[in-house]
Formats: C-alpha cells, structure tokens, sequence
C-alpha cells in the first residue's frame, strides 16, 4: 500500500471515529449519490468523467460506511470487555489496551487507539485528550513480570519525543512495578497504575444494574447449566434476572437493557 493510500485510509477512519453518525451520512451521499452521479449529471460531464466521478464518488462512500461500521463494532467490543471480564488475565494485548482505552473514556477522555500488535507503534498504545490536555498511555498485559526501570525510562523518552513531560503519560500493567520504576516514575512525576488499580478502576466506571425486587441492590452478571442471569448481592435478596442461554442475548442487554 502506497503512503498516499496510508493517508486516505487514515483520514477515513479518522471521519469515522470523530465525526456524528449523522453528518457521516451526509458525506456518504455527497459521495454517492452527490459526486458520483448528480453532480457529472448536473454539469454535463462528458462519459469518461461521468464514469471517474462515479467510481470515486461510490468509493468514497463505501469505504467511509466500512470504516464507520468498523468503529462501532470496536466500541461495541470495548463496552463487552469492560462489562463482562471479571479475569482480566484472559485478555489478549489488544484486548487489554481496548480495555484500558474503555476505562479511560468513561473517565472522560477522547481516546485514540495507536496501539499496533503488528508493527512498531512509537512505544505509544493510546493519546488521551481532555479539557486541553494531552497525555500518553503505555499499556503493558504483563501477568508475572514486574515492569522494570528500564521500560519506565524508555517511556519516558517517548514522552520527550512527543514534546510532553513525566506528568503527560500513563503507564498501566497488568502486574505490578518494581521499587526502582516506582522510583524513576516518581522522580519524573510518572503516573503508574498496576493491575491492583486498575481492578479499582473498572469497578468503578462499569454501569450498576440495580434490582428490580429490592429497589437499590446491585446485581452482577453470573451463569449456571440453565444460561446467564443477574443475581442481587444484597444480603437477603433473592433477586434475580433470567438473560436466558444465548450470551449474545445477554451482551445486548447489558449494553441496552431497553
């Protein structure tokens, strides 16, 4: 693929992620039916045109609908990880950064994913913005290896490269630090966020479904021979919310319980 093809792509998605639905479709039918077909029609534009427009217009449109649709099931995917993984250890590394990007963005943050699992990323797996600010996020789904001195300081140098400082970035694993990184983070004012905390984290931001038979109980998501259901923690509360055997049926209503 040429870099000029890189750039439209990336200028696709880059429509796709941050623009309204509704103003994507809009550009769908500038593309086609506006460019490729009204427009050559409008103006008389002889067959070869005609046929020029028509073709880019059609692959501007179709290639805008594609990347739209790969965003939405990408945030689809993030909401199920965050609400269904009780074991984070089972996430793959993209999964885990899809998660931490998840967390991130319940917190408040636009996020952008630049993670890549297949080829160099800059040492950068997320760039998080909010009220002007700019930050960087290392995401790290190390299990037993404890992140080392070593992997602070070249993050560190990631950030100078980008022309931010120690208290611009973020660094999360899913294990824990050694007492030389927290150290050096620490000297260059380095958030670190291990898998302790981040545990905390999404607890937190993940939606309450409240108990319909208790009227203020929490319930959480759990699964017998008989299918998947929600049962209430409240103590003396028995109850329950029957989600039935098929867990695609079971995402769809945690994520749109309407």
């Amino acid at each position: 693929m040429s870099r000029l093809e890189d750039r439209y792509f990336d200028a696709i998605m880059w429509l796709a992620r941050n623009v309204p639905t509704r103003l994507v479709g809009i550009l769908v039918l500038l593309g086609w039916p506006g460019l490729g077909l009204i427009v050559p029609v409008l103006f008389h534009f002889d067959t070869a045109w005609l046929v020029n427009a028509n073709v880019y217009g059609t692959f501007f449109a179709v290639s805008l609908v594609i990347a739209w649709l790969v965003v939405q099931l990408q945030a689809r995917e993030r909401r199920h990880l965050l609400e269904w993984t009780s074991d984070l250890r089972t996430l793959d590394a993209r999964e885990f950064e899809y998660l931490v990007g998840e967390v991130l963005r319940r917190e408040g943050w636009t996020v952008t994913e630049r993670g890549r699992q297949d080829g160099p990323d800059g040492n950068i797996d997320l760039e998080i913005k909010r009220a002007g600010q700019r930050r960087i996020v290392q995401a790290k789904r190390w299990r037993s290896w404890h992140v080392g001195v070593e992997e602070i300081r070249e993050f560190g140098g990631t950030l100078m490269r980008e022309g931010l400082s120690g208290k611009d970035g973020i660094y999360v694993t899913l294990s824990d630090f050694t007492e030389q990184a927290r150290e050096e983070a620490k000297e260059i004012n380095l958030e670190l966020v291990d898998g302790r905390d981040l545990y905390q984290r999404v607890e937190k931001v993940r939606k309450p479904v409240i108990c319909k038979t208790c009227g203020d109980g929490r319930m959480v998501l759990d699964r017998s021979v008989y299918g998947w259901w929600y049962r209430c923690i409240t103590p003396g509360c028995d109850g329950k919310a029957d989600l039935g055997a098929d867990p695609v049926r079971a995402i769809a209503l945690i994520n749109d319980p309407r």
